[in-house]
């Protein structure tokens, strides 16, 4: 219950009546409501009333000689839209109560049911509390929101920089250790050679160099592609390639520009996204063909990669115990954009992820789910 009931309601009554207004009183002491009244007539004598301090109800005649109740509805919500007001009227209208109503009165009371104000009071006040308790909620929600967006546009860069000191320590530290290598094994087994000795391990020892050094190559370009240094289309580009010659699906890129301005992470996250739908469509679509689509209108640079594989029931990602999707809807919505998952049995499955230009402001609320308008024709 509001916490107004236990102590004196601040109540502002419009009415011009002092008689009405005394007997109003009244039947609200008699409810076993303490009020602490002031009267006033019309707009001014209300603007002074909250300028005077607090209120926690209005109760307003509807007939006036300067003033109506539509009026002084516009007049208190004005100062706070959640405040509670009541409308006395003693013309028995539905249109005149569904008005005031419309008009955002919390209830309509005829004078000749004036026994029912205090429940009216009573249950406005209650209303009211849990309109800005809803007011809470959602703001501390959107706020919480907009701290996990800019958490996880922070983790994304800092993962992405990660990647890039490891690519570094990889070329620069391990890669450099295994050319020495190289050279003195290429030494030694010449050396071998020219005393007639057999070089054999040694050869051994260089294909197992040539294992390890493939293999930092490959860690080097799945942890950050030098590709993407040339480019999102490029990068993509090159991510299609490799992805028909390493199996049976077949891709195709398609992009409605030739090059695309992304700042760095941005670009990697878009990447990534490409990277990951790849890797799940062998594992899990059994598909014949892949398309992956890329479209920068003017606002925000879409990803689309669809497949015809076996696809899935949506509702299964619900049960879903992994993050994958939602991991793919925060990525988005950390980078001011947005995602979708859309499939059916036996009907393929499609991943759309669309991202601005630019990040979006601290505040921002999240984007909606939406398509964009246009993309590159679909397989």
């Amino acid at each position: 219950m509001h916490e107004s009931i236990e102590s004196p309601v601040a109540l502002l009554v419009v009415e011009d009546s002092e008689l009405d207004y005394e007997l109003l009183l009244a039947l609200l002491a008699r409810d076993g409501l303490r009020v602490r009244a002031q009267r006033v007539e019309d707009a001014a004598g209300m603007r002074a009333a909250f300028e005077r301090g607090r209120i926690d109800a209005v109760i307003t005649d509807h007939n006036l000689p300067r003033f109506d109740s539509l009026a002084a509805l516009k007049a208190a919500k004005e100062v706070d839209p959640d405040l509670p007001v009541i409308v006395v009227s003693g013309e028995n209208s539905e249109d005149l109560a569904v008005a005031t109503l419309h008009a955002g009165a919390d209830d309509f009371v005829l004078k000749t049911r004036m026994f029912r104000l205090g429940q009216a009071l009573r249950r406005s006040l209650q209303a009211a509390d849990d309109r800005r308790s809803h007011h809470r909620t959602t703001t501390a929600l959107a706020d919480s929101e907009a701290r996990l967006r800019e958490l996880t546009r922070h983790l994304e860069t800092v993962r992405e920089d990660e990647r890039r000191r490891i690519v570094r320590e990889i070329h620069d530290e391990i890669g450099t250790t295994l050319t020495a290598m190289k050279f003195e094994l290429v030494r030694l087994e010449r050396h071998l050679a020219e005393h007639k000795d057999d070089p054999g391990r040694v050869r051994g020892a260089l294909d197992l160099l040539a294992q390890v050094v493939a293999a930092s190559h490959r860690i080097q370009h799945n942890l950050r592609p030098p590709v993407l240094d040339a480019g999102l289309v490029a990068a993509l580009q090159w991510l299609v390639r490799g992805f028909n010659d390493r199996g049976p699906v077949a891709a195709r890129f398609e992009s409605n520009r030739e090059d695309v301005a992304l700042a760095p992470e941005r670009a990697a996250a878009i990447y990534r996204v490409a990277q990951e739908s790849l890797n799940n469509i062998v594992k899990h679509a059994q598909a014949k063909r892949v398309a992956v689509q890329l479209f920068a209108s003017a606002a925000e640079v879409a990803l689309e990669v669809t497949d015809d594989g076996v696809g899935f029931d949506p509702r299964m990602l619900d049960a879903t115990p992994g993050f994958g999707l939602r991991g793919l809807i925060e990525r988005a919505r950390g980078l001011g954009g947005w995602a979708e998952v859309s499939s059916a049995p036996a009907r393929g499955t499609t991943v759309m992820f669309a991202i601005p230009y630019a990040p979006p402001p601290a505040d921002a609320r999240p984007a909606e789910l939406a398509a964009p308008t246009e993309r590159p024709g679909s397989p």
